[in-house]
């Protein structure tokens, strides 16, 4: 499996719980763990954009 899509798969993955996570947190996008789920999603994005460019 290449790395592409292994992280196309980890941010899909991160792309859900953190979907799941503003659910459960009633929509409030400044929660604390939404805003690090969030961060961590924007940097998988930009690490992928890295090694697609690579390419």
């Amino acid at each position: 499996m290449s790395n592409l899509h292994k992280l196309a798969q980890e941010i899909e993955r991160v792309r859900v719980h953190l979907h799941e996570l503003v659910d459960k947190k009633s929509g409030n996008l400044i929660d604390q763990e939404v805003a690090a789920v969030s961060i961590e999603l924007d940097q998988l994005i930009v690490e992928f954009e890295k090694a697609k460019n690579q390419q």
